[in-house]
């Protein structure tokens, strides 16, 4: 018995990793064209409004099929469906290689890239199902870690070779599509090949739990029990929020920098790999902090109040602190430190939270719906940041992020003091051990 459960550890951590990898990797598909957006705009001639508004055809696919797969994902055959999502992916990142810098070619990115964001869809509800039907609860928090510090390493890779394909000895950013293309590849073949293999031995002792039968019956909308709704629909507020401020930074920073403080496209995409490295504290302070502040209300609504305090201050540098070398560094540490706090964010919504409460609701419909919800807020900060800042500035984009978090925060405030006062038996007290 013991070698049997020390050969399932070992599948499980192999399968975690995979799962982190064919995310982060996946993560790299999608942000070939994000992390060369100055690239973009000046090849094609094309205004920030018009590229960000490529990002928002991404996004609104994406978003509305997380919700669908979210679903779905229960019925989907994995092993072939996760391999699948990785090569239709790549195909297109290798498309997109050979497009001309032309206005027609120019047309076509917006529907190469909604198809991108129907492919990529299945792949983080159908993830987290995997490992919630999969990982035994003592190595679940190795499996949220995993999960949450993806969107880190592939944000790190996509702006990573941006930054190198986009040096001015090099000049060729469009290598960026390329190292998705050959990640995606390898990473669907790894899969295919080993998925039967990792999941065929399921943990032993039960120790895998399924939403319990009671639960089930307390149903409300669709598969989510009568006791969460109130939960899922604040965090689905909080969702939209983060996304907005986390991929607007990812999205818009190298073209903030080059901008504010008149720096050159490489070293601006260069810069910005501040964010992701700050993202992989903020994935696992998340976990930490969870074991702390019960709660996902009080805890999301922590992590805003200080996100709301450095876009506070990134306010007061562009505003009155010039552009001076001390302020770059001052503002690239402060959003560092938002990317940390988001991506924190992120890993309480899409992560602990479904992984925690997956003796209560699907764990895969749960994260889908959330995820969603993020993808809405991102929608909405490709296009809209990119527009507010042709109308205006990028200053005017900065306070109208401080506004969205104050707000947000004051949410969790709000309905945090309002269950507190029901007295009602919470459903959402746990944590990951």
């Amino acid at each position: 018995m013991e070698e049997i459960r020390r050969s399932n550890t070992k599948k499980q951590i192999f399968l975690i990793v995979l799962c982190c990898l064919a995310y982060g990797f996946a993560y790299v598909g999608r942000y070939s064209y994000n992390s060369n957006i100055s690239n973009i705009i000046n090849e094609f001639g094309v205004s920030q409004a018009s590229t960000g508004l490529i990002g928002t055809f991404f996004f609104f696919t994406y978003g509305v099929g997380q919700i669908l797969n979210a679903f779905l994902c229960k019925y989907y055959p994995k092993r072939f469906v996760i391999a699948g999502s990785l090569l239709l992916s790549s195909i297109i990142n290798c498309i997109m290689f050979f497009l001309p810098a032309t206005p027609g070619a120019f047309e076509a990115i917006k529907f190469l890239w909604m198809c991108n964001g129907v492919c990529q869809s299945v792949l983080w509800p159908t993830l987290i199902l995997t490992l919630s039907e999969t990982i035994e609860k003592r190595l679940m928090k190795y499996g949220i870690l995993a999960m949450s510090v993806s969107v880190a390493i592939g944000t790190f890779l996509a702006y990573g070779g941006s930054a190198i394909f986009s040096l001015p000895s090099v000049n060729f950013y469009r290598g960026t599509y390329l190292l998705a293309v050959g990640l995606m590849m390898t990473l669907a073949i790894i899969w295919f090949c080993s998925y039967n293999t990792l999941t065929a031995q399921k943990p032993v002792l039960g120790e895998v739990q399924a939403p319990a039968e009671e639960e089930k019956k307390k149903s409300g909308v669709s598969g989510i029990p009568a006791a969460l709704a109130g939960l899922v629909a604040v965090c689905a507020v909080f969702a939209v929020a983060d996304n907005l401020i986390k991929d607007g930074f990812h999205t818009w920073a190298p073209r903030i920098l080059e901008k504010t403080f008149d720096l050159n496209i490489s070293k601006s995409i260069a810069l910005t790999l501040v964010l992701p490295v700050f993202g992989f504290f903020g994935s696992a302070s998340a976990l930490w902090a969870n074991k702390l502040i019960k709660g996902f209300r009080p805890l999301t609504g922590t992590f805003y109040l200080l996100t709301s305090l450095c876009l506070g201050g990134i306010a007061l540098i562009f505003y009155h602190g010039g552009t001076g070398t001390p302020m770059l560094i001052i503002a690239l540490i402060l959003m560092g430190l938002i990317s940390s706090l988001t991506h924190g964010i992120n890993n309480i919504l899409t992560s602990i939270m479904p992984l925690t409460l997956r003796s209560k609701v699907n764990a895969g419909l749960l994260t889908g719906v959330l995820n969603g919800f993020c993808y809405l807020g991102s929608t909405i900060s490709t296009y809209g940041l990119g527009k507010i800042a042709d109308h205006f500035d990028w200053k005017i984009v900065i306070l109208v992020l401080l506004c969205v978090t104050i707000g947000v925060t004051a949410l969790a405030g709000i309905t945090t003091l309002i269950h507190a006062l029901k007295g009602e038996k919470d459903p959402e007290q746990e944590s990951v051990e």
